[in-house]
């Protein structure tokens, strides 16, 4: 097991501030909150409360503040296995330059933060979800953690309903497939969330395609964002008064265009990049790409549209191993792509490439600018956040403890981040801004973002217009072709 402890002071522990997890929580004033888990999960966590611990001595140089406020963050990310956007070697050092920017307050309010990092990687290099229960134990009982941060597993949230029953705080990027319940101590930080099927929903209700939308999800999602896209758009989509979606998990290209065909004309697509190309290949070959189709690809991070190989920026449609796909080019005029919206200040560009640099420094490791980035920046801020709601927990004569406090006081503040504004609503969700893009430029077959969703508005700018192939956009129920009850249908 991998670990890295970071201190902000070099001061000689205060003598209370080595008081065990248990003793704290024990006296503390906001219990854990009361829920009915699964016994398996009991089973679970009794066995690993029991289980003797691995830990290493504390690091000597993470030492406390002279008023004895110590804060202990436990991170539990994949450590080395770079497929996942989440990974230490780039979460790392957004928490580090969190920690040197507010250095001189946490000096000033007597707090001192020390990380533990466990690695929630099984042997193969796979986010292990037994892994990360068993680290996230482990850091709670010997580690004393205050806050857990992570986890890196997506399919499962047995880390959520863990920090829920411990009363432990949890900062996660990304959203839950917990019932609500189980996931009263977690602040979901982005990039992702509830915003993006807000935001999907209002694109459909903009062109009344309210009827028969179709969402396609690809059935590989270990270390992709896009299950969890289409759970979000499917909770919204629900909402939509007399609309039934189709949501269908396939394997293959060509299972997802025999599903689209019979089901609508709208269509969500959540996959990889190579799946979206092959089931447009064959969307041209079944004559889909005409104009009566509207393929919307959610792309969170926006991987498809950065430089890769022969790929150039914005081109979706072009291969890692060619730029000469001129029918894919053409059958992309129909796509549309949703991704989070990159900020462009020169606070994140700095922040960026601070990422880029320490991550080759410390860990060998070359990123790029892609929005990858976005995801520990949206870290990066919600450790601002959190801090920041602590203190002012503290200084109102609470504990580090008092988890519901401190979850109300982040709900209620409003920082400025590295990402932009971060806020966070009613359910202990980050208010998220999207993109949405489109191909602008037929010849050279360019995508530009056409539209904005600011989700702390919940409302849409749009920016420019959209070249849809046959001059508006396409029916989400054609007539006489699903619903052949209609009279005039057999005239």
């Amino acid at each position: 097991m991998g670990r890295l402890f970071r201190g902000s002071a070099a001061r000689p522990p205060h003598k209370h501030a080595l008081v065990s997890a248990a003793e704290e929580a024990a006296g503390s004033s906001s219990p854990a909150p009361s829920m009915a888990l699964p016994p398996l999960f009991f089973g679970a966590l009794a066995a690993l409360l029991a289980a003797p611990s691995t830990a290493q001595p504390l690091a000597a140089n993470a030492s406390a503040a002279p008023s004895g406020v110590e804060v202990r963050v436990g991170v539990l990310l994949p450590g080395r296995n770079l497929r996942y956007p989440w990974a230490w070697p780039r979460v790392a050092p957004a928490l580090s330059l969190a920690l040197e920017a507010l250095q001189p307050q946490l000096r000033h309010a007597g707090l001192a933060v020390r990380t533990a990092f466990a690695s929630t990687e099984d042997k193969d290099g796979a986010c292990d979800v037994k892994v990360t229960l068993f680290k996230a134990t482990e850091l709670m009982k010997s580690r004393g953690a205050d806050l857990l941060l992570g986890p890196g597993c997506r399919d499962k949230d047995s880390v959520t309903a863990f920090a829920a029953y411990q009363g432990l705080p949890l900062l996660r990027a990304g959203p839950s497939l917990m019932p609500s319940n189980f996931s009263s101590t977690t602040v979901y930080g982005g990039p992702e969330g509830p915003d993006l099927g807000a935001f999907q929903a209002q694109l459909l209700r903009h062109w009344n395609w309210t009827s028969r939308p179709v969402v396609a999800v690809s059935s590989d999602s270990e270390t992709a964002y896009w299950r969890y896209s289409s759970l979000s758009l499917k909770e919204h989509l629900a909402d939509i008064p007399h609309s039934t979606p189709r949501v269908h998990e396939y394997e293959q290209p060509g299972e997802a265009v025999r599903v689209i065909q019979a089901n609508g004309r709208v269509v969500f697509i959540c996959g990889s990049l190579e799946m979206l190309q092959e089931i447009m290949r064959l969307a041209q070959a079944q004559k889909m790409t005409n104009g009566d189709y509207v393929f919307i690809y959610v792309d969170i991070l926006g991987e498809s549209l950065r430089t890769e190989g022969h790929r150039e920026a914005a081109k979706p449609w072009q291969s890692k191993q060619s730029r000469d796909v001129g029918y894919l080019r053409e059958a992309f005029q129909t796509v549309l792509v949703v991704t989070s919206h990159e900020p462009q200040t020169p606070k994140y560009r700095h922040f960026q490439s601070q990422v880029i640099l320490r991550a080759q420094r410390d860990f060998g490791v070359a990123l790029n600018d892609s929005l990858g980035t976005l995801v520990a920046g949206c870290f990066h801020d919600g450790l601002l956040l959190y801090l920041r709601a602590l203190n002012e927990t503290l200084r109102e004569g609470g504990t580090k403890r008092d988890t519901s406090r401190i979850l109300e006081k982040m709900k209620a503040l409003k920082i400025q981040g590295v990402t932009g504004t971060v806020s966070i609503n009613s359910n202990n969700d980050r208010e998220m801004d999207f993109d949405l893009w489109a191909m602008r430029d037929v010849e050279t077959g360019e995508y530009q973002v056409v539209a904005h969703y600011v989700g702390s508005e919940k409302l849409i700018k749009w920016l420019g217009p959209i070249h849809w192939k046959k001059g508006g956009p396409p029916l989400d129920n054609p007539p006489c072709v699903f619903d052949m009850d209609d009279p005039s249908c057999g005239k």
